[in-house]
């Protein structure tokens, strides 16, 4: 399991997010973030309107109706 929380300048923690890895190890980018599970705990690599995928540098691809690593990233 993996938890997610804030933790704040006074050292005071609250948890925001219960994640277990099972969840990540589907995720084709195994992306550890919160925000890119819903709550059925499937991840929104399939979702068009997940756009921190932007940000992220992954790219929209129409063909497969999936989100994919930037076709510039040489990594």
């Amino acid at each position: 399991m993996t938890k997610f929380g804030i933790l704040d300048s006074d050292g005071n923690y609250e948890e925001t997010a219960d994640i277990p890895q099972s969840q990540f190890h589907n995720c084709p980018f195994l992306i550890m973030l919160p925000e890119h599970y819903r709550a059925d705990g499937t991840c929104r690599c399939d979702d068009p309107d997940h756009i921190e995928m932007i940000e992220w540098e992954y790219v929209w691809d129409v063909k497969t109706e999936r989100w994919i690593a930037s076709p510039d990233d040489d990594e």
